[in-house]
């Protein structure tokens, strides 16, 4: 490992022990609300509503909330697969998700289908993937919990699904220490904005029910 590797780690280290402090300290009714604002944002992607199959993440502690969406989803008929941490393998496998009486507390206390409620389904079968994150900057990259398990799933697809993050206004820093094998997403949705990460200084904010697209982020 080389000296510049060696000190983004920490950075990164350093940088994910402060955001997650910040994260923590918010109370959950505000998390609650902000997340909402953001789920109404990412209902109005065109993707979303053209989706077949959506890979999400199931929230833990003080993550982005994901239940309002995946509700939706549900009701909308779309079918919703959810990742399962193999501890063995350091790898994701992704399961369908039906229904909340199939999850149990899995690695890290993550909610994930129960054995006998696992099925099977390639990530590659995904029109779309929602990431969690513990920071973010405008380029699309983010720092997560260390283990690298969305990155390399991400890597491993054999063809390109549209990513995206969804991120807390005050977990965005100018920039993340990023190494090769670190992916990006394609879009960043927030409380009040869409980031289109290949163009980071141009981002659609909402205001008020009015949309615009503002260069001076």
């Amino acid at each position: 490992m080389s000296w510049a590797l060696l000190e983004g780690y920490e950075k990164k280290r350093a940088l994910r022990a402060q955001m997650l402090a910040l994260r923590n300290s918010k109370p959950a009714s505000e998390l609650d609300q902000v997340s909402s604002e953001i789920t109404a944002r990412l209902l109005e992607f065109p993707t979303v509503k053209e989706a077949l199959t959506i890979s999400t993440y199931l929230n833990v502690g003080s993550e982005v909330r994901t239940r309002g969406f995946v509700d939706w989803a549900l009701e909308n008929g779309k079918r919703i697969i959810v990742p399962v941490v193999e501890r063995a393998n350091k790898r994701l496998i992704f399961s369908e998700f039906k229904a909340p009486e199939e999850l149990g507390r899995g690695a890290h206390g993550i909610p994930e289908p129960k054995r006998e409620f696992r099925r099977a389904v390639a990530l590659e079968e995904a029109d779309l993937i929602l990431v969690p994150g513990v920071a973010w900057d405008r380029k699309g990259f983010r720092i997560g919990y260390g283990a690298g398990y969305y990155d390399r799933s991400i890597n491993a697809l054999r063809k390109h699904i549209t990513t995206v993050g969804l991120a807390y206004e005050f977990q965005f820093i100018s920039s993340v220490p990023r190494s090769r094998y670190d992916q990006r997403v394609d879009k960043i949705v927030t409380e009040s904005r869409i980031i289109d990460t290949r163009h980071p200084d141009v981002s659609t904010h909402f205001m008020s029910n009015r949309v615009s697209t503002d260069s001076s982020v």
